[in-house]
């Protein structure tokens, strides 16, 4: 008797908790219709009481507490969505969903502009790897380690690129006639009727941003050149005032701080001028 007695008990309460259980079913997509697969889908009062949707959006939950619940609907970059629900008696609720994005649209417009070094390395370089022909450079940044002073300088440590002393430049044993020089892509005409070449230590490294020596043939340049085609690209118009101080040092081991035969000198000498110690 007591056996029969203790299961009626457990089937009664079984028979309970599935009498009070409810499910509430069914399917979430987006406002253009397209599913939304793992959409967090929980009870407000539990939130151990949860699921996700599956690859087809639709989601299945079973309520044990038979009061009522708020059901709520998460999901990233969506409005989240609350609403009461309540099933009774094993009853199951159909609940579609449509999910709006929480995007907001920024009324006040923002605009980066950046600005491209172009006395840096990497400026330069990025022009060589896209160039369809053989190029050389020599920035400004280059000329600054080096400690140039003239283009003619920066550009004389370039590979097959020579100078002689009167600041003309050779490529490749090719000279004179055969090599071109612009500036900022226009041609400098030479006074020489019998050459091309152009000195270019008149130019100083302080006001350049790079030399390209370009010494295959381009569609984009002239042709009658060999050698070389070299533009000279000059320094923008600063946007501000600004102050560029250089200045050097330099001795002699021999000279420098000892007595030599030499005139007689007066004290202003090293300003430019005399303090009539001369005749």
């Amino acid at each position: 008797m007591k056996k029969v007695l203790v299961l009626f008990i457990l089937c009664f309460i079984v028979q309970y908790a599935a009498y009070s259980q409810g499910t509430a079913r069914g399917k979430i997509t987006d406002s253009n219709g397209e599913t939304l697969i793992g959409v967090t889908v929980y009870l407000k009062a539990n939130m151990s009481i949860g699921t996700t949707t599956d690859l087809d959006g639709n989601y299945s939950l079973k309520i044990t507490d038979p009061n009522a619940n708020i059901l709520v609907i998460s999901y990233i970059s969506y409005q989240t969505i609350e609403i009461p629900i309540h099933p009774q008696k094993g009853e199951v609720v159909i609940k579609d969903f449509t999910m709006v994005t929480a995007a907001k649209e920024i009324t006040k417009a923002a605009e980066v502009t950046a600005k491209a070094v172009k006395a840096k390395d990497y400026y330069l370089e990025n022009i060589k790897q896209k160039s369809a022909t053989s190029i050389d450079f020599v920035s400004s940044e280059a000329m600054k380690r080096s400690g140039d002073n003239n283009v003619t300088a920066g550009v004389a440590r370039v590979s097959g690129v020579a100078t002689n002393g009167a600041g003309f430049i050779t490529v490749r044993g090719l000279g004179d006639r055969y090599v071109k020089t612009a500036i900022n892509g226009s041609r400098i005409p030479t006074l020489d009727p019998f050459t091309n070449n152009f000195k270019l230590d008149i130019f100083p490294a302080s006001l350049v941003d790079y030399v390209l020596l370009t010494k295959t043939s381009s569609p984009d340049l002239p042709s009658d050149w060999a050698g070389a085609y070299i533009s000279v690209d000059t320094k923008d118009y600063p946007d501000k005032l600004t102050i560029n101080a250089e200045t050097t040092f330099g001795y002699n081991t021999q000279s420098t701080f000892n007595q030599v035969v030499s005139t007689q000198r007066s004290s202003t000498d090293w300003l430019g001028y005399d303090n009539n110690l001369r005749d």
